[in-house]
């Protein structure tokens, strides 16, 4: 059978564009956990030489470009460094839609925009937002505590990316969206602070009930401790809770784009 018959042969990424050491051990290792293969990196290789010696060593076209997409749009970790974890202060959603990649770009600006965000960087495939400022954006968002219709009011920054998936032809696209939750920990820690205050009021009216009462003193531990715990876990349910929320919001907004590019 020659290559145009081949039923996984796709036109061809870009060709020219080059990776460097570091990215084809990022790109092998991807594709080679996606189809659960292990291979050992080649270097010096071009896009094309490089799918064309993965696919030699027996991992699967599809495999390749869908890591492709992952490392140009920043998801993959360098090699030699720990399993890729969701960082504590940041929540990322990823998923391949439905090109063209200018239609996906175009739902996230409308997305972002409708939360009051604003563009700061733009990098073509990867964008970095922040909350718009302003007396529009201040009412807005003040109206949003009440009614809770936007769904990253807990969040100041975004960071976006678009990438299409090399040799698909724009038909499929990879989207990673990033949060910054540092506001939700900030708001974790002012519960936590809450929760000491409380507990050392409990502990100094306590002691004061010492000077009539000695045995008072022996729940004073006990009271103060029960302050500190409280704090820790309301916080901590609310941050988790949150954190669920905003995760369910952008696996929904994901949902939104696969159907209305699909359609």
């Amino acid at each position: 059978m020659n290559e145009a018959a081949r039923p996984d042969v796709r036109s061809d990424p870009v060709e020219g564009e080059r990776l460097d050491e570091d990215q084809i051990a990022l790109v092998i290792r991807r594709a080679s956990e996606l189809d659960g293969q292990a291979l050992v990196g080649r270097t010096g290789l071009d896009l094309v030489r490089l799918e064309e010696a993965a696919v030699e060593a027996g991992l699967s076209r599809q495999s390749v470009r869908r890591a492709v997409a992952e490392l140009r749009a920043g998801t993959l970790t360098r090699p030699g460094r720990k399993p890729a974890r969701p960082a504590p202060g940041r929540l990322t959603v990823t998923r391949m839609v439905p090109g063209p990649q200018a239609a996906v770009q175009e739902l996230i600006r409308l997305f972002l925009d409708e939360e009051q965000f604003e563009m700061r960087r733009d990098m073509g495939e990867c964008c970095h937002w922040r909350r718009r400022h302003g007396a529009q954006a201040w009412v807005r968002l003040s109206v949003d505590r009440v009614w809770r219709r936007m769904v990253l009011s807990d969040v100041d920054r975004v960071e976006t990316a678009a990438v299409e998936e090399p040799g698909s032809d724009g038909a499929r696209v990879l989207v990673s969206l990033t949060a910054d939750l540092r506001p939700l920990q900030k708001a974790r820690r002012a519960t936590l602070g809450k929760g000491a205050v409380g507990a050392a009021v409990v502990g100094a009216v306590a002691l004061a009930a010492t000077v009539a009462h000695p045995d008072v003193l022996l729940a004073l531990p006990a009271a103060t401790a029960s302050g500190l715990v409280g704090g820790h876990l309301i916080g901590s349910a609310r941050f988790r809770s949150r954190v669920d929320d905003l995760e369910t919001a952008l696996e929904g907004f994901l949902d939104r784009v696969e159907r209305r590019v699909a359609s």
